[in-house]
């Protein structure tokens, strides 16, 4: 199963739950631009399945932010206890990120569970990003949380929790029936 991937139907009565319980099996590939480099922000897991995803930022020749990386490993078939196998890489360029829509990192029978949207100033060491995710499919209602991003150090970026200011190394995506509870280390415990 891979939480990140197409959906695939499974009788679950809700779409934001069948968007958080299968997916494809199909290896999706994205490259990186040539002379790119990934700088590791966080890793990202869910109580549906057991895949991880480590979320990377890109940043090109110029030490510019280009955009985000997303690589999704589950647990390894035929594989030595503990080994993963890749099952997606995928690009999302700046120019999507900063656009009004923003990017979908997640999503099931065409609907979207997770999207990422926000400007980050690569000069400048900062940026801010939102997430919206899928709280209840019944209802089609989403929330959101804040997240910045700071440069400390030539390539040292960090993902900040915007409301308490603490360093994000993971992200536990917690769900419930209808769809996504709320992104643990990242949202506030009291969002609704």
């Amino acid at each position: 199963m891979n939480f990140w991937g197409n959906i695939k139907s499974t009788g679950v009565a809700s779409i934001a739950a069948l968007s958080l319980v299968t997916g494809a099996h199909a290896f999706a590939k994205s490259e990186l631009p040539p002379g790119s480099k990934l700088i590791p922000l966080a890793e990202i897991s869910n109580d549906r399945d057991q895949s991880i995803s480590f979320l990377n930022l890109v940043v090109n020749k110029q030490d510019r932010v280009a955009g985000v990386f997303l690589i999704t490993k589950v647990p390894g078939k035929n594989t030595k206890r503990g080994s993963f196998r890749i099952v997606s890489k995928i690009n999302y360029s700046l120019s999507k990120i900063e656009s009004k829509e923003g990017v979908v990192l997640g999503q099931g029978q065409g609907v979207k569970a997770i999207l990422l949207q926000g400007r980050i100033n690569s000069p400048a060491g900062r940026g801010n990003l939102k997430i919206e995710y899928l709280s209840n499919g019944l209802l089609m209602r989403y929330n959101h949380c804040n997240v910045d991003l700071r440069r400390r150090h030539f390539d040292d970026w960090r993902l900040i929790n915007a409301y308490n200011g603490k360093p994000i190394k993971r992200i536990n995506v917690k769900t419930w029936f209808l769809g996504i509870s709320t992104l643990q280390h990242v949202c506030p415990v009291n969002i609704s």
